[in-house]
């Protein structure tokens, strides 16, 4: 079966920051759109798992590699195809391209099938996923990183209900929520002097609407680590490297 699926999308003024290039977060946000229209394409989408199996995927891990920001009214295509389907996830590869066909971003994700009844994982081959799917080699070869950096109470940042609106249809906090919570620590100054080339984030466990998670951050050499928590529950670790310009 055809594994690639493609799209194009403009650079908008809502997707820019403030050097009309595109966010960061909503370059996280565009893989996101990817991998939903990806697992439509493949007829394997919530609805269809929701309706069909009661089940439905989550994202268990995302790392991004950023070689070139495109700018405010670029057009640049995504292309999106499995790279590995193991018992238990899916790992897929997102790559954003120019005009002239160079690699601006890409993206390496990992999608697991959740029972709606009990949330627990479900095998592959439980839910509607295609069989017959050919995979195929991406660019990255880099193992996803062990994010174990101990926190303290003085590494809090701040601490962040969750509103309604950061809800999305499997009723759980959206992944590029958790995203913007932690690109929220960093100020203009510093996303204006350094430029982020790599953003790494896991998915631990589930929250809802009405409850309150602590943002720590700690930093190192070119590099930030980050944890996000509900009381004692961890949530989300992630990993930010960047350069100064």
């Amino acid at each position: 079966m055809e594994n690639d699926y493609k799209r194009k999308f403009f650079v908008s003024y809502t997707n820019a920051d403030r050097n009309i290039k595109l966010s960061a977060l909503d370059s996280i946000a565009f893989t996101q759109d990817m991998m939903t229209e990806y697992f439509g394409f493949l007829k394997s989408d919530n609805i269809i798992l929701k309706n069909e199996n009661n089940a439905i995927w989550v994202l268990t891990k995302t790392k991004v590699h950023f070689n070139k920001y495109p700018t405010w009214r670029d057009i640049i295509e995504g292309k999106v195809f499995t790279v590995d389907v193991k018992p238990i996830r899916v790992e897929t590869e997102i790559q954003f391209k120019d005009e002239n066909g160079d690699i601006l971003f890409y993206a390496n994700q990992e999608s697991c099938a959740i029972d709606l009844t009990d949330r627990k994982i479900r095998k592959i081959n439980t839910v509607n996923y295609p069989t017959n799917l050919e995979t195929k080699k991406g660019i990255n070869k880099e193992k996803y990183l062990r994010l174990k950096e101990e926190f303290s109470e003085e590494d809090k940042v701040y601490e962040q209900k969750i509103y309604s609106s950061d809800i999305d249809f499997s009723y759980h906090t959206n992944n590029v929520v958790y995203v913007r919570y932690i690109f929220n620590t960093m100020s203009c100054e510093f996303l204006d002097q350094c430029q982020i080339t790599d953003f790494e984030i896991h998915y631990i466990n589930e929250t809802r609407e009405g409850q309150t998670l602590k943002i720590y951050k700690k930093l190192k050499e070119q590099e930030i680590e980050f944890l996000i928590k509900e009381e004692e529950r961890e949530i989300v670790r992630a990993s930010l490297k960047y350069t100064k310009l």
